[in-house]
């Protein structure tokens, strides 16, 4: 069995909306009720779980139960280094952890969403994912 960037085995069977049918995982954040994850190919995010304030990057589905790619949040041209998942929201940061891409209810502004965002770069920083 093959092994991903940080040396664990993980592999991620798609669902018909994705385009290859074997997709090794970079990276994983877990929100309040939502999962966002992000293909080693750097391009391809895929979520499931609550969608409901648009968090899936998906056409506002309330609830998604099999990952699915999300267009908002995956990328065709810059490579995508880490995903975060906040309350009700999902964001893709690039390798300096700027926010590439974000769906569903991210505002900026709160405190609480700063720390997170600060908390979920500390952790990509961690793992390798960030430069």
């Amino acid at each position: 069995m093959a092994t991903n960037d940080r040396g664990k085995s993980t592999l991620l069977q798609s669902s018909s909306s994705l385009d290859s049918s074997r997709i090794w995982i970079r990276d994983v954040a877990l929100g309040g009720d939502h999962t966002v994850i992000l293909s080693s190919n750097k391009k391809d995010v895929i979520s499931f779980g609550k969608g409901g304030e648009g968090q899936l990057g998906l056409s506002s589905k309330p609830w998604v139960s099999s990952p699915a790619k999300s267009k908002i949040l995956s990328s065709s041209t810059a490579d995508i280094s880490a995903v975060c998942a906040i309350r009700n929201c999902s964001m893709t940061l690039d390798a300096n952890g700027e926010v590439m891409g974000k769906a569903g209810k991210c505002s900026m502004e709160s405190k609480g969403m700063k720390k997170a965002l600060a908390l979920c770069r500390k952790r990509a920083k961690e793992t390798g994912l960030l430069e």
